[in-house]
């Protein structure tokens, strides 16, 4: 289940975000046949309750018994709780400009070894990947390979790595570009496999290829209580950024 859908604009936005018609892309959960997923597709849109509820109608044609958002800016929250949704999870936003990032250093050597490298993730990996996503992060969050492969459509350019140790993949990212910001879109390290320093890798190969494309700041957002994660960001330099984004969810009839 998956479909592009349309609604009107709002009102009360910007110019910018006036001239656009609110879209969204509606599919199925990730592992969940059942929950919609529905992701707004500009992060400025502030999309009116008419919206939501030709959305929500939408889902419960479709057969879902749940919808469920992608991860919402504070602008685009009020119409969906209007519409009697709740929140399901909170995000913290982080951000850092990418005027001057720290020598890549020497990639880390696991037990000795040869020095970790970096693969491009083709699409033939993502239900590897997906596997690593899904032991890395609890239900429901978990994606599946079809969802990784949204998160490769989701912005015009993209960056996708993978690291493979004893030939099974341990760890990989997935990073966008829209216009002059970038996006750490998805991270995850087998938990078998962490504080080797991938993720770290990871993470430095992402934001170089930004800073190489020209972008001046680079995104991302986490579960409010993933400390590790937060720890990760904020060690390359990362900051909290006012606000918090959200996940909505509301059951069908």
């Amino acid at each position: 289940m998956r479909r592009w859908l349309h609604g009107s604009t709002f009102g009360a936005v910007s110019s910018l975000a006036a001239a656009r018609p609110a879209r969204a892309r509606l599919g199925r959960w990730p592992y969940d046949q059942l929950v919609a997923h529905l992701v707004l597709l500009d992060h400025h849109m502030e999309p009116s309750t008419a919206d939501v509820a030709r959305w929500v109608d939408e889902a419960a044609q479709q057969g879902a018994h749940a919808v469920r958002t992608g991860a919402l800016f504070p602008n685009a929250a009020p119409a969906f709780f209007d519409a009697g949704f709740h929140v399901a999870d909170t995000l913290t936003l982080l951000a850092r400009d990418l005027d001057h990032l720290p020598s890549p250093g020497i990639a880390p050597r696991p037990r000795g070894g040869a020095p970790i490298k970096l693969r491009r993730l083709r699409p033939p990996m993502l239900r590897e990947a997906a596997e690593i996503d899904r032991r890395s992060f609890s239900t429901p969050w978990a994606n599946d390979a079809e969802a990784l492969a949204d998160i490769l459509d989701a912005t015009p350019y993209h960056r996708s790595r993978c690291v493979h140790l004893d030939g099974r993949m341990v760890g990989f990212s997935i990073s966008g570009r829209a216009d002059r910001s970038g996006y750490i879109q998805r991270l995850a390290v087998d938990p078998g496999t962490r504080r080797l320093g991938i993720a770290q890798l990871l993470l430095a190969d992402a934001l170089r290829w930004m800073q190489r494309r020209d972008i001046t700041r680079a995104l991302v957002n986490t579960a409010t209580d993933n400390r590790a994660a937060l720890a990760l960001y904020q060690s390359v330099g990362f900051e909290h950024q006012p606000g918090s984004l959200v996940i909505l969810e509301r059951a069908l009839p």
